[in-house]
């Protein structure tokens, strides 16, 4: 548990309230990489899947994809030589992304405060395949239920929900529940009174 402590740890010292509902990383994850952090959330996020075969790490851009990588590489570790690959949604459509070659979903970002869209190239998640979907945050579920929703189009299977940090004030559980999949999160923040992080002891479930 020693690394889960640790996780917690580094969000207390260096996370911020922005307001009554925001929870700034942003020297960890969002905005200067912190790798050590991201190595030690990959490693924990990998062991609730242990067992499991990955094929496929999911993520949103752009925070969230350090914390996959280093997810993948702690889950390859286990299962080589069958490789996880790491996708990540992205919130612009680029041109090599052709019309009919793509699937997308409408979310909402609470960071830029409006609706964003997410779109995922049909080739990068086969049918059929299992999906582990991480990301920096949970809070209302949105993002979350649309990378849910981009891996049903896709025909594959979601293994499990995997956040580094839970808002669990604002309930984004429940909006995950519709895909039967477990969720995890290796920080839990239960308030932001003061302008201060109030944190639960640490834990997986």
């Amino acid at each position: 548990m020693y690394l889960l402590e640790r996780i917690n740890a580094m969000v207390r010292e260096q996370g911020r309230a922005v307001g009554e509902s925001i929870v700034n990383v942003d020297t960890l994850l969002n905005h200067r990489i912190d790798y050590t952090f991201s190595a030690y959330a990959g490693t924990i996020l990998a062991r609730v899947v242990r067992g499991q075969t990955i094929d496929i790490i999911f993520t949103a851009e752009a925070s969230g994809i350090s914390v996959a990588v280093f997810t993948a590489m702690s889950v390859n570790n286990e299962q080589w030589p069958h490789a996880a690959a790491v996708v990540f949604a992205k919130k612009s459509r680029p041109i090599t992304l052709p019309e009919g070659g793509y699937y997308e979903i409408d979310s909402f970002s609470r960071t830029k405060n409006r609706p964003i869209k997410l779109y995922l190239g049909k080739h990068v998640i086969p049918a059929g395949a299992r999906v582990f979907i991480v990301d920096d945050f949970l809070a209302q579920g949105t993002t979350l239920a649309a990378l849910g929703e981009l891996v049903q189009q896709a025909g594959a299977t979601i293994a499990a929900f995997g956040v580094v940090v839970e808002k669990t004030f604002e309930q984004g559980r429940r909006e995950l529940a519709r895909f039967g999949a477990p969720v995890y999160s290796l920080v839990k923040v239960t308030g932001l009174a003061g302008g201060r992080l109030e944190l639960a002891p640490p834990s997986l479930d």
